[in-house]
């Protein structure tokens, strides 16, 4: 093992080897690339995929009849025609659809075999009986039997000559208007269309059609008007036989209609060159709206053959700009959150979440202003929770441009999710319970409606589009905290990315660990409870988390237990173990208290926010007085002491609260030093801070020389305070009783 070794790397190689695959993946600078490219794609890749070809510019999105047009006066630069609108067109389609007619093929044998069998059992009635009647296959009924049997044989051949000719005419007409197998009913159009094969045509109309259910009313009709001395008999040989001539055909009726789709124009007029589309400050009108959309569409194609490339260069490159704002910010302010790639996927995650919502309201048709659904402001929310409300402010800005941008630069509902983002996050800055994040309706509300109602006012919308759009933006804010407390609850589920909410739980003096910190080492937990109090107040002094920066406090020292003897603060009726070992050893075995303490920590399964205050309170700073003691044993001798063997292992403090931790500490144990007045007190914290300043300890945390100067005098304040004298009272005399 490498002498130079970092305590992390020790930690790791010693027993953590599937924590060391996690924090390789967190922190691999070509994961984090993977990641950047990945969003800029996947958000670039909205701007310009549109699978209906809908390009229309940003007039798509701020367009309603009875606005004023507040652009420039709009003039047509070549001629193109008039779209309609989606909307207009697929209606249109559908009711081609509809009053499509059905189609029908014609079999001519069924007439022919229905008269054939008709007029053989009538020349078979001439000679007919009782008796043969019930020889044969399809006897007749009675009653229509002895209405032949009445008619005298001698006149027979007469009236069955007649029956054929009045029959057979009742059929040929019946067939040739069409006799169809289906119910009239499905018929919605008002004719039909007969197939006669291979492939001739010819409409029929509905009204003189027949189904089975007509046929047999027709039929009975005819019979009893003009064969009324046989209409029984008629009316059974006819229906008993009769079979439809027209059969439907599900197969071609649908091609009917298909064709009848394709053949519903797309355009609905022309526009010629340097005509006017509209003038600046006029009202728009339908008509007017779709000769904007026209014109955007057909600019839009006509550049498509020879621009298509670099504009989708162009709309990657827009991605990565707006993108690019939030990783700036995060590189040069937040360094923390930038080396953890969990961290930035958080983040980026929410961009192409926000982004997939925005390209939703554009893709889906609808007359509702669904753009005020969009949850930017749960997202900004979100991260206002999880990293910080200068974060968050850089992420909502950053996703707010993302919206504007694939709406169509979109302006008005990007800056309307601005401002209730902006809102929804400065909210939650000081959340301290859960159920604190539904108070954040009533701001997401106010910032929706009150953009909405402006934006509104300003295009001269109607108060019933106006109140839609608060209706939608009550909808948001009333599902904004569920989003946020469900993203919540699955990134503390499956990372150990600790919120303030997880760490208030870790406020409390009572959790297992300080306990026992209480009961093995009392004077490092007294030390303890002093540095809270410092690093809390410091925090809050100069804007930092004062949550984070007390509740880290309460466990940086934790790794004390395991040998408390070796701390001075616990030293009470024992003597001091240092003075029988080297300088070297005692200089490892208060090192070892930062890696032991980062053991427990894992053990009892702390936030690695908390966990990081154990090594970094002290970051790489110099054990002094060891390392003077190894000085002044050296002297004289041939030995060579390393500073490097008297440093703690770091790393440095990466955040204002770790800083904030290292001062107090030093801080905290300055101001129990005996014999020391409040000016020397102060100088010596002075000197401390000065010291770890030059030795390079915040270069890493963002600290300014002006909170470090707020800091040192708050703390000192607060010592002051702290042990503050009392005056002596004086004892009530004991009086001798008079004997």
């Amino acid at each position: 093992m490498s002498k130079n070794q970092t305590l992390f790397q020790k930690l790791i190689s010693e027993n953590l080897i599937s924590s060391q695959t996690k924090q390789t993946a967190r922190h691999s600078m070509w994961l984090k690339i993977v990641i950047m490219l990945g969003t800029v794609f996947l958000c670039g890749f909205l701007f310009f995929f549109h699978p209906e070809q809908k390009i229309e510019g940003a007039a798509r999105h701020n367009l309603a009849v009875g606005t004023v047009w507040s652009g420039s006066t709009l003039i047509a630069d070549f001629t193109f025609p008039i779209y309609k609108s989606n909307t207009k067109y697929a209606e249109e389609q559908q009711h081609a659809r509809e009053s499509a007619s059905l189609v029908f093929v014609l079999d001519n044998s069924k007439e022919s075999v229905l008269l054939d069998k008709v007029f053989e059992i009538l020349d078979s009635l001439k000679n007919i009986t009782k008796e043969s009647n019930k020889s044969l296959s399809d006897p007749l009924s009675d009653r229509s039997l002895n209405q032949i049997l009445r008619v005298p044989s001698n006149q027979r051949p007469a009236k069955i000559a007649t029956l054929r000719r009045e029959v057979g005419s009742f059929i040929e007409k019946t067939y040739r208007n069409g006799l169809i197998d289906i119910n009239l009913d499905k018929i919605s159009s008002a004719d039909i269309i007969v197939r006669i094969p291979p492939n001739r045509e010819y409409p029929l109309l509905k009204s003189g059609l027949s189904d089975r259910g007509t046929f047999a009313s027709k039929l009975k009709s005819f019979a009893d008007k003009e064969l009324p001395d046989f209409s029984s008999l008629i009316f059974e040989i006819v229906s008993r036989y009769s079979q439809p001539n027209l059969i439907y055909s599900n197969d071609l009726t649908e091609n009917a209609r298909l064709i009848a789709e394709k053949s519903v124009p797309k355009t609905s007029g022309i526009v010629r060159k340097n005509e006017v589309i509209i003038n600046k400050g006029e009202s728009l009108t339908d008509d007017a709206i779709s000769k904007i959309r026209s014109y955007w569409t057909s600019n839009q194609l006509r550049d498509e053959g020879s621009h298509s490339i670099l504009s989708i260069i162009g709309n990657f490159g827009h991605s990565a700009i707006v993108y690019s704002m939030l990783m700036l910010y995060l590189f040069f302010i937040r360094k923390r959150i930038f080396e953890d790639n969990f961290q930035i996927l958080v983040l980026s995650a929410s961009l192409i979440a926000v982004s997939l919502a925005a390209w939703v309201t554009v893709e889906v048709p609808s007359s509702l202003p669904i753009e005020c659904l969009i949850f930017l402001p749960a997202l900004s929310m979100l991260a206002a929770i999880i990293f910080d409300s200068r974060t968050a402010f850089y992420a909502t800005v950053t996703m707010s441009l993302m919206v504007a941008g694939i709406r169509g630069n979109d302006y008005i509902t990007g800056t309307a999710m601005l401002f209730a983002g902006i809102l929804a996050a400065y909210t939650v800055r000081d959340i301290q319970s859960r159920t604190q994040m539904f108070r954040t309706i009533f701001y997401i509300f106010i910032g929706l409606s009150f953009a909405m109602t402006i934006f509104g006012l300003e295009l001269s919308l109607d108060l019933e589009a106006i109140a839609l759009r608060l209706l939608l933006s009550l909808i948001n804010a009333t599902l904004a905290p569920v989003i946020t407390f469900g993203a919540l609850f699955l990134i503390e589920r499956i990372s150990n990315l600790a919120t303030d909410l997880r760490i208030k739980e870790y406020d409390n003096l009572n959790h297992p660990l300080l306990v026992k910190m209480n009961e093995a080492a009392p004077g490092t937990y007294q030390h303890t409870l002093g540095v809270a109090l410092l690093a809390e107040r410091s925090a809050q002094a100069i804007g930092a988390n004062p949550l984070l920066s007390k509740v880290g406090a309460y466990f940086h020292d934790i790794g004390k237990i395991a040998k408390a003897e070796y701390f001075t603060e616990n030293q009470l009726e024992i003597g001091n173990k240092h003075d029988l070992l080297p300088p070297n050893r005692s200089a490892l075995a208060i090192k070892d208290h930062v890696s032991d303490g980062i053991k427990i920590a894992k053990q009892y399964k702390l936030p690695q926010r908390l966990v990081d205050f154990i090594p970094m309170h002290h970051g790489t700073s110099l054990i002094r007085h060891f390392y003077a003691k190894a000085l002044e044993e050296a002297q004289g001798t041939d030995s060579v002491v390393s500073e490097e063997d008297y440093r703690y292992p770091g790393p440095k403090p990466n955040s204002k609260e770790t800083a904030i931790l290292m001062i107090c500490d030093a801080a905290e144990a300055i101001s129990r030093v005996k014999d020391l007045d409040k000016d020397s007190i102060k100088e010596k914290i002075s000197q401390s801070i000065t010291e770890k300043v030059l030795d390079g300890q915040f270069d890493n945390s963002n600290l300014t020389f002006e909170e470090v100067r707020i800091i040192k005098d708050t703390i000192f304040k607060t010592i002051v305070a702290k042990s503050h004298q009392r005056v002596s009272y004086k004892e009530i005399p004991k009086i001798e009783e008079n004997k």
